[in-house]
């Protein structure tokens, strides 16, 4: 159970906890406690609640009647309570039970630190104030050896603070035991850190080193005695210790600052001192590895180190003597291989760089040496950037005069193997040159060697895969010839190819017929059947297969292609009667299909003439009294071409004889009364009537049998025909106010079905439709949500800076719950209106309302609260509820506060924090509401651009998380 052993009464007590008044009444309990094995809390938790534990007696003491904190300055001059005395003695017992350990002493919070050493010097002085680091440095004949002893951990420990407060995150901020940077950097500044060397420098000349402070120097005050300490309990140092642990610090200090000069002297000295220790009395802290370490370092000879050591002090010195030492790392292998590796790939890179200058050989060569290393380790060789057998002889030959006979086995196998794969040129000549090499091959082998060496030449024919392969063995194979012109035929889309690849088709008798080449070569039937109506032959194979590769094209968009396609066919059949006539008139309407195609998916970019393109769709659907219709497909793209191109006068009057005429009719109606009576006054219900059916369930049927279930599947299916029908048509709408009449429609339609005033949808012209549905039960909601969303969804990718329809895509998200995206699409819609927030943001109510809402059901308390000051009347009521019940957030919190101008937030803020302890957020917004711009005295312009420079600011960041 984790129990806080300063604080009782906080949780139930287990009969075992400990509370921390028993550690002044027993005497004896705190010793026990920390010669424990595995004490918990360990002797740094301790001090740091205790120093939590007189930190808390002295803010009660000091609280005002207005509930302000006066601030605590670092002076001792408050009268302290024997409880804090008590207290701060036990700090001072646990520092000395771990022997002032720097080590963790620095794993304190840094306030915490800062009050133990002020006790320390505090009481070692006579009670004298110190006031860290107004510290006096001249200590004379006349100073106790407890206050010299207090003032070398003074200045052990800022020298070790200096250091580590800059190179590692040493410093932890727990609870209330905080302090400003301001005052970190006046500590550790220049000058301080200047005078601490000083006296370090200075101490190691005394002739007297003082004695270290033990456990049982501090006595705990009691009735009967007041405060004594047991200065004769601290325990002698020897001159030695003394030195190696002031020079080891020094070193360290010097060896950060790069001064390698004085560092390598200090380590030095620290390295003769401790090797002169008799004994360690626990005053030295430090690893003799990590200072032997420290004195290579500094002395810049890595040749008396490891192979490793020597291999990085090699680097540093532009790679001298890099050779010998992976020469010695083959027989030794202390190495790592990827270290060995890498320093390969460095000196690659710095050399094709430029950056500077080495032999000529010195890339091969640790190339080489590196490859004896992988066979050696048995690892996978990248001998092929190896070019030159001269210099892998040279690296072999000096490795395997030192390996045993298991090693130079293994080099043989690897030599051999390159010689005969014949990888590198000349490779058996220079090992049988080489006296070293030439011994681990006997005879038998090299005679193996020279006999598999043959010029064997390959016939060229079997390095060829094409079908001329074939050609050698002076006997054709038609069926293989026939297959490769179909597969020509099948991947070219070329008219002349296809022209010669037909050809020559119909010149094989084997040949099967053009129409059963590709299963997937399926034309409408009109024109298949036209195309067969022709006489057997070329123009009837030409014109199938044309078609159908018009038709692939059409699939794969590639528009250009097909409209050349089919004028080439339309070229190759000329002017002609009977099904040639018939066949060019259907492929003139292809043509249009194709135009109308390309116009619909490259809305609204398409470079096709619209007008021309309107012109031609009317006088297809025109077509009345000729022998050859246009196919249905051509006529719905038709009808939605001229919806899309404004042409609704034409489509209201035209005789609507096909089912889709209906509903597009209706669309145009709708949009020709919403443009003349600019949206003032209700449409006609006739879009409504048809789409209405498409939301319906089926009529339950209350019998059961077969004849029950029959009907209702039909009459499911029939909603679903006809719902497919109309969504088919809808996913090709384009024209902005074509698709703000579907979308209002739609979306009046949700908001009766949802039929809850807090998740209606807002979008324009919605009121123009009718309110009530009767037995509105009767439909699907999920069906109108999806159908919905999936208009939207496809509004927006056609104009994705259209505001009201990116507000709908929120509203529609917020209504199903999915508070991020809605978060998301609120956002693009507020930056689009105020230009990414470059001008003031303007009030809307409805988008910040519910933006207020999403940030609250995502645990984003502060960003709703902050949203509270949007509205045109701020809403103080909803803002101060959901800072007073914030119990968790899963924002940033205090760091939204300078987005905040309203004063009165902020004055809540501060008094709600001040009472539940969060010093640190009251300090944040404390600062925030001093500031010049927020001051309520300041005129309107002032105020309003306060309040404008912080919405941008609050909305940028939103944007940053929700949207980018």
């Amino acid at each position: 159970m984790d129990v806080d052993l300063l604080r009782p009464g906080t949780v139930p007590i287990a009969p075992d906890t400990v509370l921390w008044f028993e550690f002044l009444l027993h005497h004896d309990l705190l010793l026990s406690h920390l010669q424990k094995p595995a004490p918990d809390p360990s002797p740094t938790e301790l001090i740091a609640k205790f120093s939590d534990a007189i930190a808390d007696t002295l803010r009660n003491r000091l609280e005002t009647e207005n509930g302000e904190m006066l601030i605590e300055s670092m002076h001792e001059n408050v009268k302290q309570p024997a409880k804090n005395i008590a207290l701060k003695i036990l700090s001072l017992k646990v520092a000395a039970f771990i022997k002032w350990d720097l080590g963790q002493i620095r794993t304190l919070p840094f306030k915490t630190q800062v009050h133990l050493l002020q006790v320390l010097l505090y009481f070692t002085n006579d009670k004298t104030t110190a006031e860290i680091p107004n510290i006096d440095l001249k200590p004379d004949e006349s100073v106790p050896s407890p206050y010299l002893f207090a003032l070398v951990v003074y200045h052990r420990w800022l020298l070790n603070v200096t250091m580590h407060r800059i190179t590692s995150n040493w410093q932890m901020r727990l609870g209330n035991t905080e302090i400003s940077p301001a005052e970190e950097n006046i500590i550790c500044s220049h000058e301080n850190v200047r005078k601490t060397v000083e006296f370090l420098k200075s101490a190691l000349n005394w002739d007297e080193v003082p004695s270290m402070l033990t456990f049982d120097c501090f006595k705990l005050p009691s009735e009967t005695n007041g405060l004594e300490f047991d200065w004769s309990s601290a325990q002698s140092i020897s001159k030695e210790e003394f030195c190696a642990q002031l020079n080891y610090d020094l070193g360290t200090f010097f060896f950060y600052k790069e001064d390698y000069n004085l560092a390598r002297d200090h380590f030095t000295k620290c390295l003769s001192s401790y090797k002169a220790m008799k004994e360690n009395n626990g005053f030295v802290k430090f690893n003799i590895k990590v200072l032997e370490v420290y004195v290579r370092a500094c002395s810049g000879d890595g040749s008396k180190g490891s192979l490793l050591e020597q291999l990085n002090t090699s680097v540093v010195n532009q790679f001298m003597g890099i050779t010998s030492i992976l020469q010695q790392d083959n027989i030794f292998r202390e190495i790592p291989l990827a270290h060995r590796i890498t320093l390969e790939l460095d000196i690659q890179g710095a050399l094709s760089s430029g950056t500077f200058t080495v032999a000529r050989d010195l890339l091969n060569k640790i190339r080489a040496l590196n490859v004896v290393r992988c066979v050696l380790d048995r690892k996978p060789t990248y001998h092929c950037s190896l070019k030159s057998a001269e210099i892998l002889v040279w690296a072999a030959e000096v490795t395997c005069k030192s390996l045993n006979d298991a090693d130079r086995n293994l080099i043989k196998k690897f030599l051999l193997d390159l010689v005969l794969k014949n990888e590198i040129p000349d490779l058996l000549s220079c090992v049988q040159a080489n006296e070293t090499l030439s011994k681990l091959f006997d005879k038998s082998e090299l005679s193996f060697i020279k006999n598999r060496e043959s010029n064997d030449e390959i016939p060229e024919s079997l390095h060829k895969t094409s079908w001329i392969l074939y050609d050698c063995f002076k006997k054709r194979k038609p069926k293989l010839e026939i297959k490769q012109l179909e597969q020509d035929l099948i991947a070219t889309y070329d008219h002349k190819e296809i022209r010669e690849l037909l050809k020559k088709i119909s010149a094989n008798q084997l040949a099967t017929s053009v129409w059963n080449i590709n299963p997937l070569w399926d034309l409408p039937i009109p024109i298949q059947s036209v195309i067969k109506s022709l006489p057997r032959g070329f123009l009837q194979d030409f014109s199938f297969v044309m078609m159908a590769k018009v038709r692939e094209q059409m699939l794969n968009k590639v528009w250009i292609s097909s409209f050349e396609l089919l004028l080439i066919l339309d070229k190759e059949l000329g002017s002609g009667n009977g099904n040639i006539g018939k066949l060019s008139r259907l492929i003139s309407w292809e043509i249009l299909l194709v135009q109308i195609t390309q116009l619909l998916e490259e809305w609204p970019k398409s470079t096709i003439d619209k007008v021309a393109l309107a012109d031609a769709c009317e006088a297809c659907l025109q077509t009345n009294n000729e022998s050859v219709l246009p196919r249905t497909e051509i006529t719905e793209h038709c009808v939605l071409c001229l919806l899309n191109l404004g042409r609704w006068e034409f489509l209201i009057n035209f005789d609507k004889r096909w089912p889709s005429f209906e509903i597009t009719s209706a669309i145009a109606l709708a949009c020709q009364e919403l443009i003349k009576q600019k949206g003032n006054k209700k449409l006609s219900k006739n879009l409504w009537e048809i789409v209405l059916p498409i939301f319906g369930h089926a009529p339950q049927q209350s019998k059961r049998g077969n004849s029950g279930n029959s009907v209702f599947h039909d009459a499911q299916a029939q909603i679903t025909n006809l719902r497919n029908s109309i969504m088919a048509i809808f996913g090709k709408l384009r024209d902005s106010t074509v698709l703000a009449v579907v979308i209002s429609m739609l979306a009046r339609l949700h908001n009766i079905l949802k039929d809850e005033t807090s998740l209606e949808v807002q979008v324009d012209y919605v009121m123009l439709w009718p309110a009530v549905i009767s037995n509105a039960n009767s439909y699907n909601m999920k069906v109108a949500h999806d159908v919905l969303s999936q208009m939207v969804t496809q509004a927006l990718q056609y104009y994705p800076t259209n505001i009201p329809w990116l507000r709908l895509m929120g509203d529609i998200n917020f209504a199903n719950g999915h508070y991020n995206v809605s978060l998301k699409y609120y956002l693009k819609s507020l930056l689009i209106y105020n230009d990414y927030f470059n001008i003031p943001v303007r009030h809307d109510d409805h988008v910040f309302r519910r933006m207020i809402k999403c940030c609250i059901a995502l645990g984003c308390n502060t960003q709703a609260a902050v949203l509270c000051q949007f509205l045109e009347e701020p809403d103080y009521v909803l803002a101060f509820r959901i800072l007073g019940d914030q119990k968790y957030c899963n924002d940033a919190v205090d760091a939204y506060y300078h987005c905040i101008w309203d004063t009165n937030i902020l004055e809540y803020l501060i008094h709600t924090h001040n009472k539940r302890g969060e010093y640190q957020r009251r300090k944040c917004a404390t600062q925030v509401i001093g500031s010049l711009e927020v001051n309520s005295n300041n005129n309107e312009e002032i105020q309003r651009e306060a309040s404008n420079l912080r919405k941008s600011t609050f909305l940028r960041a939103l944007c940053k998380q929700y949207v980018f």
